[in-house]
């Protein structure tokens, strides 16, 4: 696997929480606003990406993958923004073994984001 397709190490946690509370100086609000933004544009984007790596849509897995590996950094869920690089690289690349490869640890990535969401203090 090249250096691009770097995935992330089980040290990494699913949400940063405290890189999320040091970043927004420590303000819940904002982190729920936040939260409620991303529970909001995610799932499309995710089902998106997994529709069309079901219909070998290259372009919309790049395009997609590109747009969530955004959201997940920003809200700090940093182990799936390093899957989605995976996968939209790839798909930049037309790699499509390695989308395949990587699509079930996408999948399983993401469910573990959205439990780790609803664990979240944020009020």
């Amino acid at each position: 696997m090249s250096p691009e397709y770097a995935l992330p190490g089980p040290e990494m946690p699913v949400i940063d929480e405290s890189r999320l509370m040091a970043e927004f100086g420590g303000d819940r609000e904002i982190l729920a606003e936040l939260r409620d933004l991303f529970l909001d544009h995610a799932p499309p984007l995710f089902e998106s990406i997994r529709q069309a790596i079901a219909d070998r849509e290259i372009d919309v897995i790049a395009r997609d993958g590109h747009s969530l590996k955004g959201a997940c950094a920003t809200y700090g869920a940093p182990r799936l923004a390093m899957i989605c690089k995976v996968v939209e690289l790839a798909a930049k690349a037309g790699d499509w073994a390695t989308i395949d490869q990587h699509q079930d640890q996408f999948v399983q990535e993401y469910e573990k984001v959205f439990e780790a969401i609803g664990n979240l203090s944020v009020t």
